[in-house]
């Protein structure tokens, strides 16, 4: 298994997909009652191989992801061929929280010495998706592009 498993509540709304992927392999619903009942493990494989063929499809359209805490926010680029890291770091001193709604905001005004930009890219060591799905295990959710842009133009 490449990801991870859908859970029941995930894979129950995917259903009509799933039930299109058992057809492509030519499993009737009469097919899959009798697997999941005489050949468990079988179905099991099946449910894998579904799962992976979802986030394949999910993370393929994902552009940026962002992780943010107190002190970090990154924002990652996710292209083709490598992933850019733009972010920032706030000194431990500052009383400036990075999760705040309008931290931006009071970061450009105040531009003190207490954040630290980094920037940084790099080849992915792994396929593109599986290390976005390794980012998104640690904390990292989904976004768009326009913290990257805003982030990219105040620096």
């Amino acid at each position: 298994m490449k990801y991870k498993r859908l859970r029941p509540e995930e894979l129950q709304a995917l259903e009509k997909e799933f039930v299109n992927f058992l057809a492509s392999a030519q499993i009737t619903a009469q097919d899959w009652e009798k697997m999941k009942e005489q050949e468990l493990e079988k179905a099991n494989e099946l449910i894998e191989v579904f799962s992976d063929l979802v986030y394949d499809k999910v993370l393929r359209k994902i552009k940026f992801l962002e992780f943010r805490d107190a002190k970090t926010l990154n924002i990652f680029n996710c292209t083709e061929e490598k992933i850019k890291l733009l972010g920032l770091r706030v000194n431990e001193s500052s009383t400036l929280d990075l999760t705040a709604p309008d931290v931006l905001s009071k970061w450009n005004q105040s531009n003190s010495g207490n954040v630290t930009v980094v920037r940084t890219e790099k080849n992915y060591s792994k396929e593109r998706e599986l290390e976005m799905f390794e980012l998104l295990q640690t904390g990292c959710l989904i976004t768009d592009d326009k913290l990257y842009n805003l982030l990219r133009g105040m620096v």
